[in-house]
């Protein structure tokens, strides 16, 4: 049985008269996306939020249960224990897409669902008060359903690397104004000027692995869809790599794009067409995930 992307959808804060939320724009993504597959809500039997920054830095409760109750996925208990729909949230920085959908795989494998959807959405938490925020405000949702005629997802690989910990850092610390004690939750954002060449180093020598473990000819590979928030980071991978075929980051305008990255690329990628695809991603930690896809 493969695990087989059946859709992908981006939604921006640009789509909006006024600044959304990162739930809003996740609602947006994971609405489109249901809608390019011609499904209804009620058809997700799994929904994983892997966004990140959220607004004023909440973390409880899960966002993917809030996302599940917008959309309308099954919101109530089904009679006799029917199927529902499990939500819940995965934290792997600009990994968190692709993370998500490892999960999503081994639970379609498994027959416990034949239906999910992975979520992403970032947005600055306090504009104007962040510190190097650098990341777009967009949304991702990619869809993942079984099928016993196509391969789809064949194999992933997981990796990090500590020894480039400090090259991507982010952290809410409590910021006391001076002189009458009020005070407020402040997000920094740390990324050393070394990240983009080492999440490259770094996703080569994942890559290389993952290809040596399943006997795969990177010469043979139809299309690479990667990204590490960083601009050109495709096509610099795929002339590290020795791939000829096309390169799909994250459109121009969203090139630093973060959770989201993986969706955005895939939304206009020709899928259909590749008979073998590679995706990647890197972000802090520095993690990096890589998976096959086949049709």
């Amino acid at each position: 049985m493969g695990t087989i992307i059946e859709a992908a959808a981006a939604a921006t804060a640009d789509d909006r008269a006024t600044a959304p939320s990162a739930v809003e724009l996740a609602d947006a993504a994971a609405r489109a996306c249901l809608e390019r597959a011609g499904r209804g809500p009620d058809d997700l039997q799994l929904l994983i939020n892997a966004g990140v920054y959220l607004d004023r830095n909440i973390s409880e409760p899960a966002i993917a249960a809030l996302i599940q109750e917008d959309i309308g996925a099954n919101p109530d208990i089904r009679p006799g224990g029917g199927q529902g729909t499990l939500s819940f949230d995965v934290r792997n920085g600009a990994c968190g897409l692709l993370t998500g959908m490892y999960l999503v795989d081994g639970l379609l494998a498994s027959g416990t669902v034949t239906c999910g959807i992975v979520v992403g959405a970032d947005v600055d938490p306090e504009p104007g008060v962040s510190e190097g925020f650098c990341f777009p405000g967009v949304a991702g949702a990619i869809l993942l359903v079984s099928d016993d005629t196509r391969p789809g997802l064949t194999a992933f690989k997981l990796k990090t690397f500590p020894e480039f910990a400090g090259d991507f850092e982010s952290h809410v610390a409590w910021h006391q104004r001076a002189g009458d004690g009020q005070g407020r939750n402040l997000l920094t954002v740390d990324i050393d000027e070394q990240y983009g060449a080492h999440a490259l180093e770094c996703a080569e020598a994942t890559v290389r692995e993952l290809a040596g473990e399943e006997g795969l000819d990177l010469a043979q590979v139809d299309l690479l869809v990667a990204t590490a928030s960083v601009p050109g980071f495709a096509d610099a991978l795929a002339r590290r790599l020795g791939i000829t075929a096309p390169a799909a980051g994250s459109s121009e305008a969203l090139a630093r794009a973060h959770t989201a990255a993986p969706a955005i690329a895939l939304e206009s990628a020709p899928l259909a067409a590749s008979r073998t695809t590679l995706l990647v991603s890197a972000g802090a930690g520095l993690s990096v995930t890589a998976a096959v896809y086949r049709t």
